[in-house]
């Protein structure tokens, strides 16, 4: 069966508990909250930033309305020097798992239990491959899906604060060659398929706290620049990354790349997470 909630939900409150395992907030003072627009931030995700432009048209009739992109990036740098340093680039692919009841189910002997099971998908998973390889360490990619199915538990997790610690999270590279993974609890042990095999990924935690020990701290509009350079490095010369990249970036017009633009990074961020349905989060 199905869980009760949609995938977006399960993200929404993922994401809201991701600021208990970062050591890092931010409270601005009141100069800063006039120009930041918010009151305290650990992570930042790209359309933050989107919603001030440039130019975008409203409505089908209306007046294209913004700022231009020079302007753009000179309110980037505004914004860059007055939040702290980042560390760690974090790509997490929701999945909204099946629960499977019956003996009848495929996997049913590897667990002799009810479990869940989740497919991944080729081009995402080589994206997400190809980026653990270009980033040097910079990023973590991960899955992320709940262990639980019914909209009564969510509810009861989100008011506990408890959604990441009732999910269970498996490495993207951990699952290279399997086209399914299964598990019957939270953490980060579950089963690659076909063929079965035994997978233990680094406990979440761990992996945030481990990216943010050894990343170099760098502003956030560099931060930015740098994971828009990986995106594009590990999206080239593939004949299935590629194309799906390609089709994105040419719907949305994007024809160049300027590294030193912070919305021409932020654009590519964008298109990467809408091509391959992937999350990001930027985390100091």
């Amino acid at each position: 069966m199905d869980t009760e909630f949609k995938e977006k939900t399960y993200e929404k409150y993922f994401g809201h508990e991701l600021s208990r395992l970062t050591n890092i907030t931010y409270s601005p003072d009141l100069c800063d909250e006039a120009i930041l627009g918010f009151d305290e931030a650990f992570f930042l995700s790209e359309e933050w930033f989107l919603r001030f432009g440039p130019y975008v048209r409203r409505r089908r009739r209306g007046r294209r309305t913004g700022i231009d992109i020079e302007r753009f990036n000179e309110w980037g740098k505004i914004v860059t020097g007055r939040l702290p340093p980042f560390r760690l680039n974090l790509f997490v692919q929701f999945k909204r798992p099946e629960y499977l009841t019956t003996r009848r189910a495929k996997q049913w002997t590897d667990w002799e239990q009810c479990y869940f099971r989740y497919k991944t998908t080729f081009h995402q998973q080589e994206a997400l491959e190809r980026i653990d390889e270009q980033s040097h360490g910079r990023a973590a990619t991960v899955y992320a899906s709940p262990a639980f199915w019914e909209v009564n538990d969510l509810c009861s997790f989100v008011r506990n604060e408890t959604v990441v610690e009732h999910s269970n999270m498996a490495q993207v590279g951990k699952l290279k060659g399997h086209k399914n993974y299964s598990y019957v609890a939270p953490g980060f042990k579950g089963k690659g398929h076909s063929e079965t095999v035994d997978i233990e990924s680094q406990q979440f935690a761990e992996v945030i706290g481990t990216g943010i020990e050894r990343g170099e701290p760098l502003p956030l509009n560099q931060h930015l620049k740098e994971v828009a350079t990986t995106i594009i490095e590990a999206t080239n010369n593939s004949d299935t990354v590629t194309p799906v990249f390609q089709n994105v970036q040419s719907a949305m017009g994007f024809e160049e790349f300027d590294p030193d633009s912070i919305y021409d990074a932020i654009s590519i961020i964008r298109m990467f997470s809408d091509a391959f349905g992937v999350t990001y989060y930027a985390i100091g």
